[in-house]
C-alpha cells in the first residue's frame, strides 16, 4: 500500500508539473483575425513567440488569462502533418514579406526570395518550396496592395460619397497605381510574369478581384448586364493607366493622373450601351496589348544594345 500510495503522489506530482500544449483555441482573439493578403498562419507564428515568452518568464500559456491543468493528448498523425503544412505555409509567407524589401534591387527574381529568407532567419533552402518563384512574389505583391487599398477605403467613405461618380473612380484607381511606385522600376518585368500563361489565371482573378472592390467603393451595386460591362471597362482603363505610368517620367506621375482621369470621365459619362462599353473595353484592351509588346520589344532592343 505504502508503495502504490507513492507511485500514485509521483503520478499527480508530474501530472501537475505538465502545462497544457498550445492550440489554436487558446490563441488569443485578436491573433485570429485573417485576409487575404496576410494569412491567419502569419497570426499562428506571431502567438507561438508570444506564448514562449511568456513561458520563459512564468506567465502561463499566452492566452491572456490563468488556465487549469488538462491531461496532455497525444496529436494525431493528421494533427501533425496539419501543424506541419501551416508552418511551412507560414515561413513562406514571412519569406514573401521580407523579400519585398529586396524586388526594388534584385527584381521579382530568386535572389530577392533569398534575401528575404536570410532577413528572417530561415535557411535560403525554403526558396526551393516555391515552385513558380518570381510568380510567387508579384502575386503576393498584388494581394496585399489589394488588401491595404481596402484600409485605406475604410476611412474616405465619407470624402468619396461627396464627389461624383467619375471623379470617386479615378480617385480610387490612383490610390491602388500609387502603390505600385516603389517598384515601379521593376513593374514591367512584374507584367511579363504575369501574362505567362502558367501565371495568367491568377492575374486576372487578382485583377477582377481589384476592379470589383472599386465598383463597390464607388457605390455600385448592380447586378444585371450592366455589372459586367462596367468591370470589363474599368479593367482595361486601368491597365492603360498602368502601362502609361512605366512611361511617364513627369513630377508625380501628373501626365498619367490627368490620363487616368480622362478615361474615367470617357467611360462614366458617355453613358454608353452595354454592346458599345463592350466594344469599347475591346478596343481600349487591344491598343494596351498592342503598346504592350511594343513596350517590352523597345525594352528588349534597348538590354541587348
Amino acid at each position: 500500500m505504502r508503495r502504490g500510495g507513492a507511485v500514485a503522489r509521483i503520478l499527480l506530482l508530474r501530472h501537475a508539473s505538465c502545462a497544457p500544449s498550445p492550440s489554436v483555441q487558446q490563441m488569443p482573439q485578436q491573433f485570429l483575425q485573417s485576409s487575404t493578403a496576410r494569412p491567419a498562419s502569419l497570426t499562428f507564428t506571431r502567438w507561438i513567440h508570444t506564448n514562449a515568452a511568456l513561458r520563459s518568464q512564468g506567465g502561463g500559456d499566452g492566452g491572456g488569462g490563468t488556465t487549469t491543468a488538462k491531461t496532455e493528448e497525444k496529436p494525431s498523425h493528421g494533427d501533425a502533418k496539419s501543424a506541419h503544412e501551416e508552418e511551412i505555409v507560414d515561413e513562406r509567407t514571412l519569406v514573401l514579406h521580407a523579400a519585398m524589401a529586396h524586388v526594388r534591387r534584385l527584381g521579382w527574381m530568386e535572389s530577392a526570395l533569398v534575401a528575404g529568407a536570410r532577413d528572417v532567419g530561415l535557411s535560403p533552402s525554403i526558396v526551393g518550396s516555391f515552385q513558380r518563384k518570381d510568380a510567387a512574389l508579384v502575386e503576393f505583391f498584388m494581394d496585399d496592395c489589394n488588401h491595404k487599398l481596402q484600409e485605406q477605403l475604410e476611412g474616405k467613405e465619407k470624402e468619396l460619397s461627396n464627389m461624383l461618380l467619375a471623379d470617386r473612380i479615378a480617385s480610387i484607381v490612383r490610390m491602388r497605381l500609387e502603390m505600385n511606385v516603389p517598384v515601379i522600376t521593376k513593374w514591367a518585368s512584374a507584367l511579363s510574369i504575369q501574362a505567362n500563361p502558367l501565371n495568367a489565371a491568377t492575374a486576372l482573378k487578382q485583377r477582377a478581384q481589384l476592379v470589383d472592390d472599386i465598383w463597390h467603393a464607388a457605390g455600385d451595386r448592380s447586378s444585371d448586364m450592366d455589372w459586367y460591362t462596367k468591370r470589363a471597362l474599368l479593367g482595361a482603363v486601368y491597365m492603360t493607366a498602368e502601362l502609361y505610368m512605366l512611361t511617364d517620367f513627369t513630377p508625380g506621375y501628373r501626365d498619367t493622373w490627368t490620363f487616368l482621369e480622362g478615361r474615367i470621365k470617357d467611360a462614366v459619362n458617355a453613358r454608353k450601351t452595354g454592346q458599345e462599353a463592350v466594344h469599347l473595353a475591346q478596343a481600349v484592351s487591344q491598343g494596351l496589348s498592342n503598346s504592350l509588346a511594343s513596350f517590352f520589344n523597345k525594352q528588349s532592343t534597348s538590354s541587348k544594345s
